[in-house]
């Protein structure tokens, strides 16, 4: 449960934060830097939830068409079943 996209963010950016440090001697640029870099990580950790929820809301929409549950079948059945008795009670 390492590989979570959670965790790969934070390592990207945490990668990015020691990259600034190195480069960025001045107090003041280092501090925006990180900031920046703050900012983009709430904003890839939002699209990747989003990303997530979307797809999981998507296959079990597709998943309850392609494989309805049996009481639902049974339902459907029945209604079928009882809509044809109605019309072949006057023949």
């Amino acid at each position: 449960m390492f590989f979570t996209p959670s965790f790969i963010i934070d390592s990207i950016q945490q990668t990015k934060r020691t990259v600034t440090d190195q480069i960025f001697k001045d107090e003041t640029l280092n501090k925006a830097a990180h900031e920046y870099i703050t900012a983009q990580t709430a904003f890839a950790k939002m699209l990747a939830n989003n990303t997530i929820e979307m797809t999981k809301y998507s296959v079990d929409s597709v998943s309850k068409v392609l494989f309805p549950k049996k009481e639902e079948v049974k339902a459907k059945t029945a209604k079928k079943t009882a809509t044809t008795d109605i019309n072949t009670q006057g023949e």
